[in-house]
Protein backbone atom coordinates (compact mmCIF):
# COMPACT_ATOMS: atom_id res chain seq x y z
CA UNK A 1 0.00 0.00 0.00
CA UNK A 2 2.92 2.33 0.71
CA UNK A 3 4.20 1.88 -2.85
CA UNK A 4 0.77 2.77 -4.25
CA UNK A 5 0.64 5.99 -2.20
CA UNK A 6 4.13 6.92 -3.39
CA UNK A 7 3.45 6.32 -7.08
CA UNK A 8 0.04 8.04 -7.06
CA UNK A 9 1.50 11.08 -5.27
CA UNK A 10 4.40 11.14 -7.75
CA UNK A 11 1.94 10.84 -10.65
CA UNK A 12 -0.07 13.86 -9.53
CA UNK A 13 3.13 15.83 -8.91
CA UNK A 14 4.30 15.18 -12.48
CA UNK A 15 0.88 16.10 -13.89
CA UNK A 16 0.85 19.30 -11.82
CA UNK A 17 4.21 20.20 -13.36
CA UNK A 18 2.70 19.85 -16.82
CA UNK A 19 4.33 16.56 -17.80
CA UNK A 20 2.20 14.76 -20.45
CA UNK A 21 -0.04 12.08 -18.98
CA UNK A 22 1.65 9.14 -20.75
CA UNK A 23 5.12 10.19 -19.62
CA UNK A 24 3.82 10.81 -16.10
CA UNK A 25 2.34 7.32 -15.92
CA UNK A 26 5.58 5.69 -17.10
CA UNK A 27 7.78 7.60 -14.65
CA UNK A 28 5.37 6.94 -11.79
CA UNK A 29 5.47 3.22 -12.66
CA UNK A 30 9.27 3.22 -12.68
CA UNK A 31 9.24 4.94 -9.28
CA UNK A 32 6.98 2.17 -8.05
CA UNK A 33 9.27 -0.56 -9.32
CA UNK A 34 12.27 1.08 -7.66
CA UNK A 35 10.56 1.52 -4.27
CA UNK A 36 8.83 -1.88 -4.21
CA UNK A 37 10.02 -4.49 -1.71
CA UNK A 38 9.90 -6.98 -4.59
CA UNK A 39 12.62 -7.05 -7.21
CA UNK A 40 11.18 -5.94 -10.54
CA UNK A 41 13.69 -5.69 -13.42
CA UNK A 42 13.29 -2.52 -15.44
CA UNK A 43 13.17 -4.64 -18.60
CA UNK A 44 9.52 -5.08 -17.64
CA UNK A 45 8.79 -1.48 -18.69
CA UNK A 46 9.30 -1.84 -22.47
CA UNK A 47 7.84 -5.36 -22.40
CA UNK A 48 4.60 -4.22 -20.80
CA UNK A 49 4.37 -1.14 -23.02
CA UNK A 50 4.56 -3.28 -26.15
CA UNK A 51 2.47 -6.28 -25.10
CA UNK A 52 -0.37 -4.09 -23.80
CA UNK A 53 -1.06 -2.69 -27.28
CA UNK A 54 -0.43 -5.93 -29.17
CA UNK A 55 -4.16 -6.42 -29.70
CA UNK A 56 -6.20 -6.91 -32.86
CA UNK A 57 -9.32 -5.04 -31.57
CA UNK A 58 -7.19 -1.93 -30.94
CA UNK A 59 -6.64 -1.72 -34.71
CA UNK A 60 -10.18 -0.31 -34.85
CA UNK A 61 -8.84 2.97 -33.41
CA UNK A 62 -6.72 4.10 -36.41
CA UNK A 63 -9.43 2.99 -38.85
CA UNK A 64 -12.17 5.06 -37.20
CA UNK A 65 -9.76 7.98 -36.90
CA UNK A 66 -9.04 7.70 -40.62
CA UNK A 67 -12.74 7.53 -41.47
CA UNK A 68 -13.25 10.82 -39.64
CA UNK A 69 -10.33 12.43 -41.46
CA UNK A 70 -11.68 11.38 -44.87
CA UNK A 71 -15.06 12.86 -43.97
CA UNK A 72 -13.47 16.18 -43.05
CA UNK A 73 -11.22 16.20 -46.13
CA UNK A 74 -14.29 16.11 -48.37
CA UNK A 75 -17.74 17.60 -47.94
CA UNK A 76 -19.29 14.79 -45.89
CA UNK A 77 -18.94 16.89 -42.74
CA UNK A 78 -20.58 19.93 -44.31
CA UNK A 79 -23.42 17.76 -45.64
CA UNK A 80 -24.05 16.38 -42.16
CA UNK A 81 -24.14 19.94 -40.82
CA UNK A 82 -26.53 20.90 -43.63
CA UNK A 83 -28.89 18.11 -42.64
CA UNK A 84 -28.69 19.21 -39.01
CA UNK A 85 -29.59 22.78 -40.10
CA UNK A 86 -32.65 21.54 -41.95
CA UNK A 87 -33.70 19.37 -39.00
CA UNK A 88 -33.34 21.68 -36.00
CA UNK A 89 -32.08 25.01 -37.33
CA UNK A 90 -35.61 26.42 -37.45
CA UNK A 91 -36.30 26.21 -33.69
CA UNK A 92 -35.28 28.80 -31.11
CA UNK A 93 -31.52 28.61 -30.36
CA UNK A 94 -31.23 26.98 -33.78
CA UNK A 95 -27.47 27.26 -34.26
CA UNK A 96 -26.78 25.86 -30.80
CA UNK A 97 -29.08 22.93 -31.56
CA UNK A 98 -27.43 22.43 -34.95
CA UNK A 99 -24.04 22.25 -33.22
CA UNK A 100 -25.31 19.52 -30.90
CA UNK A 101 -27.03 17.46 -33.59
CA UNK A 102 -24.03 17.76 -35.91
CA UNK A 103 -21.78 16.53 -33.09
CA UNK A 104 -24.11 13.56 -32.56
CA UNK A 105 -23.86 12.58 -36.22
CA UNK A 106 -20.08 13.01 -36.18
CA UNK A 107 -19.97 10.86 -33.05
CA UNK A 108 -21.36 8.01 -35.12
CA UNK A 109 -18.12 7.91 -37.08
CA UNK A 110 -15.15 9.43 -35.24
CA UNK A 111 -15.30 7.84 -31.78
CA UNK A 112 -13.07 10.61 -30.41
CA UNK A 113 -14.31 13.49 -28.27
CA UNK A 114 -11.46 15.80 -29.22
CA UNK A 115 -11.78 15.08 -32.95
CA UNK A 116 -15.55 15.58 -32.84
CA UNK A 117 -15.22 18.84 -30.89
CA UNK A 118 -12.55 20.22 -33.22
CA UNK A 119 -14.47 19.35 -36.39
CA UNK A 120 -17.78 20.83 -35.21
CA UNK A 121 -16.16 23.76 -33.42
CA UNK A 122 -14.33 25.00 -36.51
CA UNK A 123 -17.61 25.08 -38.42
CA UNK A 124 -20.11 26.24 -35.81
CA UNK A 125 -18.41 28.53 -33.26
CA UNK A 126 -17.64 31.34 -35.77
CA UNK A 127 -21.21 31.11 -37.12
CA UNK A 128 -22.70 31.32 -33.62
CA UNK A 129 -20.57 34.36 -32.78
CA UNK A 130 -21.78 36.16 -35.93
CA UNK A 131 -25.39 35.50 -34.88
CA UNK A 132 -24.78 37.23 -31.54
CA UNK A 133 -24.21 34.27 -29.27
CA UNK A 134 -21.91 34.75 -26.31
CA UNK A 135 -18.47 33.39 -27.19
CA UNK A 136 -18.23 31.39 -23.97
CA UNK A 137 -21.66 29.81 -24.48
CA UNK A 138 -20.87 28.91 -28.11
CA UNK A 139 -17.64 27.20 -27.05
CA UNK A 140 -19.33 25.45 -24.11
CA UNK A 141 -22.12 24.12 -26.34
CA UNK A 142 -19.69 22.56 -28.80
CA UNK A 143 -17.43 21.17 -26.07
CA UNK A 144 -20.40 19.56 -24.30
CA UNK A 145 -21.76 18.07 -27.50
CA UNK A 146 -18.31 16.68 -28.26
CA UNK A 147 -18.52 14.46 -25.17
CA UNK A 148 -21.22 12.40 -26.92
CA UNK A 149 -18.55 11.04 -29.28
CA UNK A 150 -17.30 8.58 -26.67
CA UNK A 151 -20.81 7.36 -25.77
CA UNK A 152 -22.49 6.91 -29.15
CA UNK A 153 -20.77 4.12 -31.12
CA UNK A 154 -18.16 3.72 -32.44
CA UNK A 155 -16.46 4.86 -29.24
CA UNK A 156 -12.71 4.56 -28.82
CA UNK A 157 -12.93 4.37 -24.98
CA UNK A 158 -15.47 1.54 -25.39
CA UNK A 159 -12.99 -0.29 -27.59
CA UNK A 160 -10.34 0.19 -24.92
CA UNK A 161 -12.70 -1.07 -22.21
CA UNK A 162 -13.76 -4.06 -24.32
CA UNK A 163 -10.12 -5.06 -24.83
CA UNK A 164 -9.20 -4.48 -21.17
CA UNK A 165 -12.24 -6.24 -19.69
CA UNK A 166 -12.61 -8.94 -22.33
CA UNK A 167 -16.27 -8.14 -23.07
CA UNK A 168 -18.14 -7.76 -26.35
CA UNK A 169 -17.38 -4.45 -28.03
CA UNK A 170 -20.52 -4.91 -30.13
CA UNK A 171 -22.65 -5.09 -26.96
CA UNK A 172 -20.92 -1.98 -25.61
CA UNK A 173 -21.61 -0.11 -28.84
CA UNK A 174 -25.29 -1.13 -28.74
CA UNK A 175 -25.63 -0.13 -25.09
CA UNK A 176 -24.29 3.35 -25.86
CA UNK A 177 -26.90 4.31 -28.46
CA UNK A 178 -29.80 5.40 -26.22
CA UNK A 179 -27.63 7.04 -23.51
CA UNK A 180 -25.87 9.04 -26.22
CA UNK A 181 -29.19 10.26 -27.61
CA UNK A 182 -30.40 11.07 -24.08
CA UNK A 183 -27.31 13.19 -23.40
CA UNK A 184 -27.70 14.96 -26.74
CA UNK A 185 -31.34 15.85 -26.03
CA UNK A 186 -30.39 17.07 -22.54
CA UNK A 187 -27.73 19.37 -24.00
CA UNK A 188 -30.35 20.72 -26.43
CA UNK A 189 -32.63 21.43 -23.47
CA UNK A 190 -29.88 23.47 -21.79
CA UNK A 191 -29.24 25.27 -25.09
CA UNK A 192 -32.89 26.31 -25.24
CA UNK A 193 -32.94 27.44 -21.60
CA UNK A 194 -29.74 29.51 -21.85
CA UNK A 195 -30.69 31.21 -25.13
CA UNK A 196 -34.14 32.09 -23.79
CA UNK A 197 -32.70 33.33 -20.49
CA UNK A 198 -30.14 35.56 -22.24
CA UNK A 199 -32.57 36.63 -24.98
CA UNK A 200 -30.27 35.88 -27.92
CA UNK A 201 -31.38 37.37 -31.22
CA UNK A 202 -32.00 34.13 -33.07
CA UNK A 203 -35.77 33.64 -33.20
CA UNK A 204 -37.96 30.64 -33.86
CA UNK A 205 -38.68 29.86 -37.52
CA UNK A 206 -40.73 27.20 -39.30
CA UNK A 207 -39.83 23.71 -40.40
CA UNK A 208 -39.49 23.46 -44.18
CA UNK A 209 -39.97 19.93 -45.48
CA UNK A 210 -38.58 20.82 -48.91
CA UNK A 211 -35.28 21.98 -47.39
CA UNK A 212 -35.21 18.93 -45.11
CA UNK A 213 -35.77 16.57 -48.03
CA UNK A 214 -33.08 18.29 -50.10
CA UNK A 215 -30.52 18.21 -47.25
CA UNK A 216 -31.30 14.56 -46.56
CA UNK A 217 -30.81 13.66 -50.23
CA UNK A 218 -27.51 15.56 -50.41
CA UNK A 219 -26.18 13.99 -47.22
CA UNK A 220 -27.63 10.48 -47.42
CA UNK A 221 -24.30 8.76 -48.09
CA UNK A 222 -22.74 10.46 -45.07
CA UNK A 223 -25.75 9.90 -42.82
CA UNK A 224 -25.99 6.12 -43.35
CA UNK A 225 -22.38 5.43 -42.38
CA UNK A 226 -23.16 5.08 -38.63
CA UNK A 227 -25.97 2.65 -39.52
CA UNK A 228 -23.60 0.58 -41.63
CA UNK A 229 -21.20 0.35 -38.69
CA UNK A 230 -23.80 -0.62 -36.08
CA UNK A 231 -25.89 -2.98 -38.21
CA UNK A 232 -22.77 -4.62 -39.61
CA UNK A 233 -21.42 -5.37 -36.14
CA UNK A 234 -24.73 -6.44 -34.61
CA UNK A 235 -25.59 -8.51 -37.67
CA UNK A 236 -22.35 -10.45 -37.41
CA UNK A 237 -21.19 -9.25 -40.82
CA UNK A 238 -17.90 -7.89 -39.48
CA UNK A 239 -16.03 -7.37 -36.23
CA UNK A 240 -15.54 -3.88 -34.71
CA UNK A 241 -12.04 -3.76 -36.17
CA UNK A 242 -13.31 -4.73 -39.60
CA UNK A 243 -16.10 -2.16 -39.14
CA UNK A 244 -13.42 0.51 -38.73
CA UNK A 245 -11.78 -0.58 -41.98
CA UNK A 246 -15.14 -0.61 -43.76
CA UNK A 247 -15.92 2.88 -42.41
CA UNK A 248 -12.56 4.26 -43.60
CA UNK A 249 -12.94 2.68 -47.06
CA UNK A 250 -16.54 3.88 -47.34
CA UNK A 251 -15.65 7.45 -46.33
CA UNK A 252 -12.80 7.48 -48.86
CA UNK A 253 -14.97 6.16 -51.72
CA UNK A 254 -17.85 8.54 -51.01
CA UNK A 255 -15.61 11.61 -50.59
CA UNK A 256 -13.42 10.86 -53.61
CA UNK A 257 -15.68 9.17 -56.16
CA UNK A 258 -19.30 10.01 -55.27
CA UNK A 259 -19.14 13.57 -53.90
CA UNK A 260 -15.84 14.11 -55.79
CA UNK A 261 -14.63 16.87 -53.49
CA UNK A 262 -11.61 15.23 -51.86
CA UNK A 263 -8.33 15.74 -53.71
CA UNK A 264 -5.60 13.13 -53.96
CA UNK A 265 -3.36 15.60 -52.16
CA UNK A 266 -5.69 15.44 -49.13
CA UNK A 267 -5.12 11.70 -48.66
CA UNK A 268 -1.58 11.83 -47.19
CA UNK A 269 -2.64 14.55 -44.74
CA UNK A 270 -5.63 12.42 -43.64
CA UNK A 271 -3.35 9.44 -43.00
CA UNK A 272 -0.86 11.62 -41.11
CA UNK A 273 -3.52 13.21 -38.88
CA UNK A 274 -5.07 9.83 -38.12
CA UNK A 275 -1.63 8.41 -37.32
CA UNK A 276 -0.85 11.28 -34.93
CA UNK A 277 -4.11 10.90 -33.01
CA UNK A 278 -3.76 7.12 -32.90
CA UNK A 279 -0.19 7.37 -31.60
CA UNK A 280 -1.34 9.69 -28.82
CA UNK A 281 -4.18 7.38 -27.75
CA UNK A 282 -2.19 4.14 -27.98
CA UNK A 283 0.78 5.62 -26.10
CA UNK A 284 -1.55 6.62 -23.27
CA UNK A 285 -3.12 3.14 -23.26
CA UNK A 286 0.32 1.48 -23.07
CA UNK A 287 1.50 3.74 -20.25
CA UNK A 288 -1.75 3.29 -18.31
CA UNK A 289 -1.52 -0.48 -18.72
CA UNK A 290 1.98 -0.43 -17.22
CA UNK A 291 0.73 1.67 -14.30
CA UNK A 292 -2.25 -0.62 -13.77
CA UNK A 293 -0.01 -3.69 -13.84
CA UNK A 294 2.09 -2.17 -11.05
CA UNK A 295 -1.00 -1.52 -8.91
CA UNK A 296 -2.19 -5.08 -9.51
CA UNK A 297 1.21 -6.49 -8.58
CA UNK A 298 1.00 -4.56 -5.31
CA UNK A 299 -2.42 -6.19 -4.68
CA UNK A 300 -4.24 -2.86 -4.70
CA UNK A 301 -7.42 -4.40 -6.25
CA UNK A 302 -7.81 -6.76 -3.31
CA UNK A 303 -7.26 -3.97 -0.78
CA UNK A 304 -9.69 -1.69 -2.61
CA UNK A 305 -12.32 -4.44 -2.81
CA UNK A 306 -12.11 -5.20 0.91
CA UNK A 307 -12.30 -1.48 1.74
CA UNK A 308 -15.39 -0.92 -0.41
CA UNK A 309 -17.11 -4.02 0.95
CA UNK A 310 -16.72 -2.67 4.47
CA UNK A 311 -18.83 0.32 3.39
CA UNK A 312 -21.60 -1.74 1.77
CA UNK A 313 -22.26 -4.81 -0.36
CA UNK A 314 -25.38 -3.24 -1.88
CA UNK A 315 -24.78 -2.87 -5.62
CA UNK A 316 -26.57 0.49 -5.77
CA UNK A 317 -24.30 1.94 -3.10
CA UNK A 318 -21.32 0.38 -4.88
CA UNK A 319 -22.43 2.02 -8.14
CA UNK A 320 -22.56 5.37 -6.35
CA UNK A 321 -19.01 4.85 -5.05
CA UNK A 322 -17.89 3.83 -8.54
CA UNK A 323 -19.36 7.01 -9.99
CA UNK A 324 -17.54 9.16 -7.44
CA UNK A 325 -14.26 7.41 -8.32
CA UNK A 326 -14.87 7.73 -12.07
CA UNK A 327 -15.81 11.40 -11.79
CA UNK A 328 -12.67 12.27 -9.82
CA UNK A 329 -10.52 10.23 -12.22
CA UNK A 330 -12.12 11.99 -15.21
CA UNK A 331 -11.09 15.37 -13.82
CA UNK A 332 -7.42 14.38 -14.01
CA UNK A 333 -7.01 11.50 -16.47
CA UNK A 334 -7.68 10.92 -20.15
CA UNK A 335 -10.63 8.51 -20.58
CA UNK A 336 -8.52 5.75 -22.15
CA UNK A 337 -5.95 5.98 -19.36
CA UNK A 338 -8.62 5.95 -16.64
CA UNK A 339 -10.31 2.91 -18.19
CA UNK A 340 -7.05 0.99 -18.51
CA UNK A 341 -6.12 1.69 -14.88
CA UNK A 342 -9.51 1.38 -13.17
CA UNK A 343 -11.02 -1.60 -15.00
CA UNK A 344 -8.71 -4.26 -13.48
CA UNK A 345 -9.20 -2.63 -10.06
CA UNK A 346 -12.97 -2.25 -10.01
CA UNK A 347 -14.46 -4.77 -12.44
CA UNK A 348 -13.97 -7.75 -10.07
CA UNK A 349 -15.87 -5.81 -7.38
CA UNK A 350 -18.67 -5.01 -9.84
CA UNK A 351 -19.03 -8.64 -10.89
CA UNK A 352 -18.92 -9.69 -7.24
CA UNK A 353 -22.04 -7.65 -6.43
CA UNK A 354 -23.91 -8.71 -9.55
CA UNK A 355 -23.25 -5.80 -11.94
CA UNK A 356 -23.15 -6.77 -15.61
CA UNK A 357 -19.66 -6.09 -17.09
CA UNK A 358 -21.16 -4.40 -20.17
CA UNK A 359 -23.33 -2.14 -18.02
CA UNK A 360 -20.35 -1.38 -15.77
CA UNK A 361 -18.30 -0.36 -18.81
CA UNK A 362 -21.09 1.85 -20.12
CA UNK A 363 -21.46 3.67 -16.79
CA UNK A 364 -17.69 4.18 -16.68
CA UNK A 365 -17.59 5.62 -20.21
CA UNK A 366 -20.59 7.92 -19.66
CA UNK A 367 -19.04 9.20 -16.43
CA UNK A 368 -15.64 9.74 -18.03
CA UNK A 369 -17.28 11.60 -20.92
CA UNK A 370 -18.16 14.31 -18.40
CA UNK A 371 -14.43 14.51 -17.64
CA UNK A 372 -13.93 15.93 -21.13
CA UNK A 373 -15.48 19.20 -19.94
CA UNK A 374 -14.44 19.30 -16.25
CA UNK A 375 -11.35 21.17 -15.08
CA UNK A 376 -8.44 20.94 -14.77
CA UNK A 377 -7.77 18.46 -17.63
CA UNK A 378 -10.99 18.65 -19.69
CA UNK A 379 -9.66 17.99 -23.19
CA UNK A 380 -12.69 19.35 -25.04
CA UNK A 381 -12.39 22.63 -23.12
CA UNK A 382 -8.84 23.17 -24.36
CA UNK A 383 -9.91 22.36 -27.93
CA UNK A 384 -12.71 24.97 -28.00
CA UNK A 385 -10.64 27.46 -26.02
CA UNK A 386 -8.17 27.56 -28.89
CA UNK A 387 -10.90 27.81 -31.53
CA UNK A 388 -13.02 30.47 -29.82
CA UNK A 389 -10.13 32.39 -28.19
CA UNK A 390 -12.07 32.61 -24.92
CA UNK A 391 -10.69 32.81 -21.38
CA UNK A 392 -10.67 29.60 -19.34
CA UNK A 393 -12.68 30.99 -16.40
CA UNK A 394 -15.36 32.34 -18.75
CA UNK A 395 -15.53 28.93 -20.43
CA UNK A 396 -15.88 27.13 -17.08
CA UNK A 397 -18.81 29.35 -16.09
CA UNK A 398 -20.54 28.70 -19.42
CA UNK A 399 -20.05 24.94 -19.32
CA UNK A 400 -21.30 24.45 -15.73
CA UNK A 401 -25.03 24.00 -16.65
CA UNK A 402 -24.03 21.33 -19.17
CA UNK A 403 -21.98 19.47 -16.54
CA UNK A 404 -24.94 19.51 -14.16
CA UNK A 405 -27.43 18.14 -16.71
CA UNK A 406 -24.97 15.42 -17.72
CA UNK A 407 -24.63 14.38 -14.08
CA UNK A 408 -28.43 14.04 -13.95
CA UNK A 409 -28.25 11.89 -17.11
CA UNK A 410 -25.52 9.80 -15.51
CA UNK A 411 -27.70 8.98 -12.49
CA UNK A 412 -30.64 8.09 -14.74
CA UNK A 413 -28.43 5.75 -16.78
CA UNK A 414 -26.86 4.27 -13.64
CA UNK A 415 -30.07 3.52 -11.75
CA UNK A 416 -32.37 2.71 -14.67
CA UNK A 417 -30.28 0.09 -16.51
CA UNK A 418 -33.05 -0.54 -19.05
CA UNK A 419 -32.21 2.80 -20.68
CA UNK A 420 -28.98 1.32 -22.01
CA UNK A 421 -29.34 -2.45 -21.78
CA UNK A 422 -32.68 -3.14 -23.45
CA UNK A 423 -31.20 -2.86 -26.96
CA UNK A 424 -28.51 -5.44 -26.19
CA UNK A 425 -31.21 -8.01 -25.33
CA UNK A 426 -33.22 -7.60 -28.53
Amino acid sequence: MTVAIVVIAFLFLLMALGVPIAISLIWASIAGFVTSIYYVPLEVVPQRLLTSVDSFPLLAIPFFMLAGEFMLAGSMGQRIAGFAFATVGWIRSGLAQVSTLTAMFFAGVSGSGAADTAAVGKMMIPMMEKKGYDKGFAAATVASAGTIAIVIPPSIPMIVYGVTAGVSIGDLFTAGIVPGILIGLSIMLVNYWVTKKNNYLEKKGTFEFVSFKKAFGEGIFALILPLIIILGIRGGIFTPTEAGAVAAAYAFIVSKFIYKDMKWGDVPAAFLNAAKMTAMVVFIIAAANLFGWLLTAEQIPQLLASSMMTVSDNKYIILLLFNVIFFIAGCFLNASAAITILTPLLLPIAIGVGIDPVFFGLVMVVNLSIGLITPPVGLDLFVVKGIADVSYDRLIRAVTPFILIMIVDLFLITYIPQISMFLTTL
